[in-house]
């Protein structure tokens, strides 16, 4: 474990920052400014639970019972794409808001907003068919209709 007032520079010497003075590892044992970081957990990378990894292997779609093929063209299907992204991911796995789609047809929906905000009107649409606008903008943040 490392002081976090120990710095190495781009000529490979050591530095203390707090001192801003080149020193050698025996040094900076007996520096009595001295600090470690401690990790906590929340700075520990995130593991996949078993729920996620049940919640993804069992993504079904509104749109399609064929999660095989691309929704688009029909292809071989590369990638599940969640229309909501993000913090939004899992809730829209929950609701059924996955497209099975090709790599170029994922890639366009990342590269163009006006595509990704379409298929998220249309979600909410059809989510709208059975729900209120008000439980849509309680689970996903807001309202993508006019």
């Amino acid at each position: 474990m490392n002081c976090i007032y120990l710095k190495q520079k781009l000529n490979r010497k050591l530095e203390c920052k707090k001192d801003k003075n080149k020193i050698i590892p025996k040094d900076c044992a007996n520096c009595h400014y001295k600090e470690y970081l401690i990790k906590s957990n929340s700075t520990k990378l995130k593991t996949r639970t078993s729920k996620l990894a049940k919640l993804e292997r069992n993504r079904t779609s509104l749109f399609t019972d064929d999660m095989e093929h691309c929704f688009i063209c029909g292809s071989k299907r590369e990638h599940l794409h969640e229309v909501f992204q993000g913090a939004f991911r899992q809730r829209s796995m929950n609701k059924k808001m996955v497209l099975p789609l090709c790599s170029f047809h994922h890639d366009e929906i990342h590269k163009n907003i006006e595509l990704s905000l379409y298929w998220k009107r249309l979600c909410q649409q059809k989510f709208e068919e059975s729900h209120t606008r008000d439980e849509f903008i309680k689970i996903f943040g807001r309202s993508y209709l006019k």
